[in-house]
């Protein structure tokens, strides 16, 4: 636990204040403060517009993985496992704007305001007091609608603070009409919460009706998209559970199920149990064989479509146990399960199967001894068993992905550790201490993964070797890690906080900025040091550049030289590739390499057209803009 002036903090709490706080862009808790040792609620935080380009990079280095959610307005939910901390899952709910009611349909303008009077409260950034007071105000009574005995007394401290005086009371009169908010006043701190409701009522009318039909449109059309389930991002995960009768399969997947906050789905892939037609198919040659394939593919069908909408999918049994059958009977038998090449002996049927199987992401194999097994089910015999589950354990170790679990634990216990394993293969970075990892970096570099020099490949775009760094943006804390090892004082550049004449870099690299900070950080660069911007294509960008063409003018018009636009092939964070726009030739033989992907064809004849008229620049998704600033 993390101690601050006020109170414990929870370490993945902490690092993410930290990481909104090295991003140089101003942020707020909302609520929550005295809840921040074992959150048991979501962490509210408001945050700059400018942040949310980067946002989502910010906090998987942290270990936090964003759910997409449809229909909630700008609020981004990340969420994080900490299984040190008792099996507790944490939720962070960030926006970059104020919004009320209970589809976020009452817009405000009321966020740059509120970040620009915060204030630093121990490890934290905090809304100025009458800010917060109000806040707390408008949200009982616009988003709750009323005032429950639960949240009398946060009202009542609310009301004290405020006054009717302060800039959001005269926001709510400006909306509501003169005097609103003093009688919001005057109810809370009466105690006439009885009352409440029909002012809540009448400010509810009052704010639809100053926008008569966009607000009802926006309150339906949220309301409609909350019908699409949350996901994650890209493809979801596949968990398979393989284990004999008895070791606890299907109560470990409700579990998760039910312990679990993110998009699930739960499919039954068992292939050999009991159905009504069982009698005639077992009379019709093949009839087995066909039964087992229909499930496999309907059980596969079932899971490859959760995975494809961004679920993780709890499957109970796998495809695998088409091998079982075989190696179950060879271990009764005393016979090898495996061929000399130590892979399982298999018929056609049962290969055929594997195949058409959804093979899973993640393969947990639950080991329980044979007599346990029999004491929980009381089903065929412990030596029965025993044989089987050694049969699973040989099997397991010839299976990718396949990790076994001591479940003759409790079922907490062994819920607590498949959650663990399911969380770092959703979120592999997670549970990773950054400042740790810098500080191992700085000492020994060669210990770092190579993953993490992989995020220094920017430097070869430059003609010289960075001494003097510095670093700004949406740069997520292992980059800023990665930096130390070519500068052990790489320092952030933040926009509206001057460093001083006398601070300047070599080199500095900015990710996702705004225009501010460009021009911050163009100043902080020493004459004839260089400065590299990464950025991903963004044509709704309300504000700077929208393409890297739209930056490359940028750096020209701020008097840069041998300005250089290059394509991060295929993804900002992870290129194979940083091909010269400039160069036509590195470009078709990058575009012939992605040819056979899906829709790569397409997508390369979309590309070489761009690349024909000269407006690669302005197609081109992701990349980066150098440009090095003049001598005088």
């Amino acid at each position: 636990m993390v101690q601050t002036g006020r109170s414990a903090v929870h370490p993945a709490v902490a690092r993410a204040f930290r990481a909104l706080d090295d991003s140089g862009l101003p942020w707020v808790l909302l609520r929550g403060a005295d809840d921040l040792a074992r959150p048991s609620g979501d962490v509210d935080i408001l945050v700059a517009g400018a942040l949310l380009p980067g946002l989502d990079g910010l906090m998987a280095g942290i270990g936090l993985c964003r759910v997409r959610a449809t229909g909630h307005g700008s609020h981004r939910f990340y969420f994080g496992y900490d299984d040190d901390g008792g099996g507790l899952w944490l939720k962070l709910d960030v926006v970059s704007d104020i919004s009320f009611g209970p589809y976020q349909q009452w817009r405000t303008p009321l966020a740059a305001e509120c970040l620009e009077r915060r204030v630093r409260d121990g490890g934290w950034w905090m809304p100025a007091p009458a800010d917060q007071a109000w806040l707390q105000l408008l949200h009982l009574a616009l988003d709750k609608g009323e005032i429950r005995s639960q949240r009398q007394d946060a009202a009542r401290t609310a009301a004290a603070v405020a006054s009717a005086g302060d800039r959001l009371a005269a926001y709510l009169d400006q909306r509501s009409g003169a005097g609103a908010a003093a009688e919001l006043l005057d109810l809370v701190r009466s105690n006439r919460f009885d009352d409440v409701p029909a002012l809540a009522a009448r400010l509810r009318s009052g704010w639809t009706a100053a926008a008569r039909v966009r607000t009802p449109l926006r309150a339906v059309s949220h309301r409609a998209a909350r019908q699409l389930s949350p996901r994650l991002p890209g493809r979801g995960l596949v968990v398979g559970v393989m284990a004999p009768d008895g070791a606890g399969k299907t109560t470990l997947l409700h579990g998760l199920r039910a312990d679990f906050p993110l998009p699930t789905a739960y499919v039954y892939m068992g292939m050999w149990g009991a159905g009504p037609w069982d009698g005639w198919l077992h009379r019709v040659p093949g009839g087995r064989t066909a039964k087992k394939m229909f499930r496999v593919l309907k059980g596969g069908a079932a899971a490859r479509y959760h995975r494809a909408r961004g679920r993780v999918v709890l499957m109970d049994r796998v495809a695998y146990d088409a091998l079982l059958p075989a190696a179950v009977d060879d271990a009764a038998a005393g016979r090898p399960a495996h061929s000399a090449a130590g892979k399982p002996r298999v018929g056609l049927s049962d290969a055929l199967a594997v195949r058409l199987g959804a093979a899973p992401d993640l393969l947990l194999v639950l080991d329980v001894p044979g007599e346990v097994m029999f004491a929980r089910k009381g089903e065929h015999s412990a030596e029965i068993l025993e044989k089987w589950r050694q049969a699973y354990l040989r099997l397991a170790g010839t299976l990718p992905g396949a990790l076994v679990l001591d479940a003759g634990q409790s079922p907490e216990v062994v819920r607590r550790l498949a959650t663990q394993a399911v969380w770092h293969r959703i979120c592999p970075d997670a549970g990773t201490d950054d400042a740790e990892t810098a500080d191992a970096g700085t000492e020994d570099a060669a210990a770092l993964a190579l993953h993490t020099w992989r995020l220094l490949d920017w430097r070869f775009l430059l003609p010289v070797q960075p001494r003097r760094v510095g670093y700004g943006g949406a740069v997520d804390p292992k980059t800023a890690a990665a930096l130390r090892l070519l500068d052990p004082d790489a320092t952030r550049v933040q926009a509206g906080r001057p460093d001083g004449p006398e601070t300047s870099f070599e080199v500095v690299l900015l990710r996702e900025p705004d225009l501010p900070l460009f021009e911050d950080a163009a100043a902080a660069v020493q004459p004839g040091g260089w400065m590299c911007v990464q950025v991903e294509r963004s044509l709704l960008r309300r504000q700077g550049p929208r393409t890297l063409a739209g930056w490359k003018r940028t750096f020209e018009r701020r008097g840069f030289e041998d300005v250089n636009v290059y394509w991060h092939a295929t993804t900002l964070d992870s290129p194979a590739r940083l091909v010269p726009v400039a160069s036509p030739a590195a470009v078709r033989d990058t575009l012939s390499q992605h040819e056979g992907v899906r829709f790569g064809l397409a997508k390369a004849v979309l590309a070489r057209a761009a690349l024909t008229l000269r407006m690669f620049a302005v197609a081109v998704p992701a990349g980066s803009v150098t440009g090095r600033r003049p001598e005088s």
